[in-house]
């Protein structure tokens, strides 16, 4: 079975390629033959081999990114046409696949979150994308939230709650911590994200702040990429030094997989307090999944994708959004009782195996199979 995903990047650099990467990834391990349709003429090594066709636009570069993807329809329409079934995993390709993809093939888009809600709330932006998502013959939602907020725009088309993921045994074995992460003394509380507003950073830095009043010795270590063009590391740093957290904070940017895996490890607590702001949302948060797999219960927040990654009061905590004194509460309660946090930590590992790529990359199969012979159905009457 050749399946063609659809995605800016086959390298797992943001939250688009990591899924990319992985899913893609499982599902040949499933015996799916993968053709993969990018704006990125290279790949993670794991990928290493497949079928590359770099023909798309990057995104985010200019104004009327849509109008030009659309010229890329009779490129990607010859590709599709040889194979059994085609996978968006970026919602702003969505339109193009649309129109590229023969009605004799079955598509499915994948909606993460942001960018499957932010094009239907725009009217001249709507009118491409509230048809493209229309047209796919089953949309995967990541979560039963971003469903739920992209059905306040729209009818939906037929469709599935498929969750994840993480590999969660590469979270488990030992990993040698050297540079900060071997002299850092006190405790640890990570977060994980691009550095930009959304992520609500400086909420948790805030927090952090205020539950250093217990606990003094409390580190906010952070990790995400700090160039793109949202970039919030200046500012944070400023707020950072108001707060008198200078020598507490620590803005790591991006880091190696093993070096991510050690902090997950190191940490006593994960946080991660996103803002909806302008139909921006945190959809899910893999980051949620791969704390939980590492054993670290997690503090997230209400109203977003992290009330499905965190079962609140089992694998970790919700707290509401922009309220950094409900953080800081739900961070003491966390590192002030040793016995809850352990509990929280192996009831969150046992969990984040539900999760899998691998069980998430089963459930496409199914769908892809099921799909398939639906359309031949439908062209043998």
């Amino acid at each position: 079975m050749r399946v063609c995903f659809v995605s800016e990047r086959g390298r797992g650099t943001d939250g688009w390629g990591r899924y990319t990467v992985e899913v893609v990834r499982a599902l040949r391990e499933q015996g799916i033959t993968p053709v993969l349709v990018t704006a990125d003429s290279e790949t993670d090594r794991e990928l290493a081999g497949i079928e590359l066709h770099p023909i798309l636009p990057p995104l985010f570069q200019r104004r009327g990114q849509t109008l030009r993807t659309l010229w890329r329809t009779p490129r990607l329409g010859s590709i599709l046409k040889k194979c059994d079934a085609v996978h968006c995993f970026v919602e702003l390709y969505a339109p193009l696949v649309a129109l590229s993809c023969p009605r004799s093939v079955p598509f499915l888009q994948t909606a993460h979150g942001t960018w499957a809600i932010a094009p239907l709330a725009s009217p001249w932006q709507r009118l491409f994308f509230r048809p493209a998502f229309q047209r796919a013959d089953t949309i995967v939602f990541q979560t039963e939230f971003v469903r739920d907020r992209m059905a306040e725009h729209m009818p939906l088309p037929r469709h599935l709650v498929a969750t994840g993921g993480v590999r969660a045994e590469l979270f488990r074995r030992p990993t040698a911590m050297n540079g900060l992460a071997g002299t850092l003394t006190g405790r640890v509380v990570l977060s994980v994200g691009a550095v930009k507003d959304r992520k609500g950073h400086e909420v948790t830095l805030e927090a952090v702040a205020l539950a250093r009043k217990v606990l003094p010795d409390l580190q906010l270590v952070l990790i995400g990429e700090t160039n793109g063009p949202y970039s919030c590391a200046r500012s944070l740093q400023e707020r950072a030094a108001a707060l008198g957290m200078t020598n507490a904070f620590h803005m790591l940017g991006h880091v190696g997989f093993e070096e991510l895996v050690g902090w997950y490890q190191r940490a006593q607590a994960f946080v991660l307090l996103p803002i909806d702001r302008n139909n921006a949302l945190e959809g899910l948060g893999l980051v949620y999944l791969e704390s939980a797999a590492a054993g670290v219960p997690g503090i997230g927040v209400k109203e977003s994708g992290a009330s499905e990654a965190i079962v609140e009061g089992e694998t970790g905590l919700l707290v509401e959004q922009g309220n950094p004194e409900a953080a800081a509460k739900a961070i003491c309660y966390l590192l002030t009782n040793e016995a809850l946090r352990a509990r929280m930590g192996e009831a969150a590992r046992i969990r984040a195996h539900q999760f899998s790529w691998f069980n998430l990359a089963r459930r496409l199969k199914e769908t892809y199979v099921a799909l398939i012979a639906e359309k031949q159905q439908e062209s043998a009457k």
